[in-house]
């Protein structure tokens, strides 16, 4: 082998890499497990998930049950139209919620520690409803790798992470939905992990439902201790600082 043709075939390669980073650029790992997502971009105003405030991480939970519609269409884009079927996606609720999209995705034993683009997702229109509509909406979730859809996962600023992200709303993937959790009734608790100045982390959800069907829903309150600090004192029993482990 050449000198020459060494080179030829390291360009070809890197192309290669480069083409299908580039078409992978927004789809998702379903080896990575759940995890909280959030647009972050390192500037002045801007926040990350280790600083979501705590009443934004209890939240009333409304799930948006697709899994029909998703057999159907294993690739399908849920578009605006179609979502405002569900009341939870029509009207602003009332207190801090999660939007939980079930399709009904199963992880398949070929596709771990591989990027997957062929899933369901939202669409852009869809998102962009979400953020200019339900102001109480803080989160969205769902049970795929990603919440990109064909429509967004080839752009780098047009997409679902970047549109809720600009708002403030985190998005948490690769949620696993139990058959039994009502559509509405449930409340959440997020415990994403805190690493300072991440946009995308670790993150356990966990639901309290109602034990049998009912019309009633979970309550659980919030304490607050007058004599906590106003200000979170930085700590490294709690605080991960990935640039002092990786220096």
């Amino acid at each position: 082998m050449t000198k020459a043709t060494t080179w030829r075939e390291m360009s070809d390669y890197y192309t290669a890499v480069e083409k299908r980073w580039k078409t992978c650029m927004n789809c998702g790992a379903p080896g990575l497990g759940t995890a909280m997502h959030l647009d972050y971009i390192n500037a002045p105003g801007t926040t990350y998930p280790a600083i979501i405030p705590t009443e934004f991480l209890l939240t009333r939970l409304s799930v948006i049950d697709v899994t029909t519609l998703a057999k159907v269409s294993p690739s399908m884009v849920l578009s605006l139209e179609v979502a405002l079927q569900w009341l939870a996606l029509k009207y602003d609720p009332k207190e801090p919620t999660l939007l939980l999209f079930k399709f009904g995705w199963k992880e398949d034993n070929d596709h771990k520690r591989t990027c997957i683009c062929e899933m369901p997702g939202l669409s852009y229109e869809l998102a962009e409803w979400i953020a200019a509509n339900l102001s109480h909406v803080v989160g969205v979730a769902t049970d795929t790798p990603s919440l990109e859809s064909e429509q967004t996962r080839e752009f780098t600023s047009r997409t679902i992470a970047n549109v809720l992200g600009r708002s403030g709303i985190y998005m948490i993937e690769n949620v696993s939905v139990k058959p039994k959790i009502p559509d509405s009734g449930c409340l959440t608790l997020a415990m994403p992990l805190m690493l300072l100045h991440n946009n995308y982390v670790p993150t356990r959800l966990t639901a309290f439902c109602p034990t049998h069907r009912t019309d009633r829903r979970v309550m659980i309150a919030l304490k607050k201790i007058d004599s906590m600090p106003k200000k979170r004192i930085a700590s490294r029993v709690h605080d991960v600082n990935l640039e002092e482990i990786m220096s």
